[in-house]
């Protein structure tokens, strides 16, 4: 199962899962390969994955590959602005083009995780 995990993490955690998985290495033990998008916070996160690129997330899952046409056609929006929010999506890879130039949702999970605590 090809999973994405998206969130937020500050730097430090960024840095302190790298370096983790660089000590694992070096020691010889296994490192699992995590496929993730972070941000920096959660109003990067929401300015990112607006509720309309999520429907567009959530039609293309459903459909499977189509033109971006097909697709503003689809969610009854208009062209241009499906196209901005297609190539957004496809510069975070949450997106891909087929050889055919047809995008599709190449995950079969995408996992959202969010904390919300008092800054430390």
């Amino acid at each position: 199962m090809k999973k994405l995990e998206v969130g937020t993490r500050s730097l430090k955690e960024m840095g302190a899962d790298v370096l983790e998985a660089w000590k694992r290495a070096e020691a010889g033990r296994e490192v699992a390969p995590r496929e993730a998008l972070y941000f920096a916070d959660m109003p990067m996160l929401l300015a990112t994955l607006t509720s309309t690129r999520w429907s567009l997330l959530e039609a293309l899952k459903a459909s499977g590959p189509m033109s971006i046409y097909a697709l503003a056609k689809n969610l009854g929006r208009n062209y241009s602005n499906v196209h901005s929010d297609a190539r957004k999506l496809l510069a975070l890879g949450l997106i891909e083009k087929n050889e055919e130039g047809k995008v599709f949702v190449p995950w079969d999970e995408i996992h959202a995780d969010f904390t919300l605590k008092a800054a430390a």
